[in-house]
């Protein structure tokens, strides 16, 4: 017996190879990015949030006099510029007012020279 030769079999084969080809094209093809951009809301909960973390520094006694002054400082400049990017949203007042948040932030938890794979005694 002899089969008849169809063109539906290999259409087929064709569809389903380029269907396949297509979904793992998809796979390959770079991947959206995922950007978080600050609003003023988003401000005000990290300032509250990084404000405790100041609380917390100060009530633990161990804070010098110095290091008061700067924590209260970067803290009254982030303050005022998160409510200004509040009262009056730009481009530029938002992404001052992150910056005056990643300065604080900065202030309240300083760079530690050990690495965490450390234990210290």
């Amino acid at each position: 017996m002899t089969r008849s030769v169809s063109g539906f079999p290999v259409f087929f084969r064709l569809m389903v190879g380029l269907a396949g080809l297509t979904v793992l094209a998809g796979c390959q093809s770079s991947a959206g990015r995922v950007a978080i951009n600050p609003t003023p809301r988003t401000l005000i909960y990290s300032y509250v949030i990084a404000s405790g973390m100041a609380r917390g520094q100060v009530m633990s006694g161990l804070v010098s006099p110095e290091r008061l002054v700067q924590i209260v400082n970067a803290d009254r400049t982030a303050l005022a510029a998160i409510l200004n990017a509040e009262y009056s949203p730009s481009g530029a007042g938002i992404k001052n007012a992150g910056q005056a948040m990643e300065n604080f932030l900065a202030v309240i938890e300083p760079a530690d020279p050990t690495p965490p794979s450390v234990v210290r005694r």
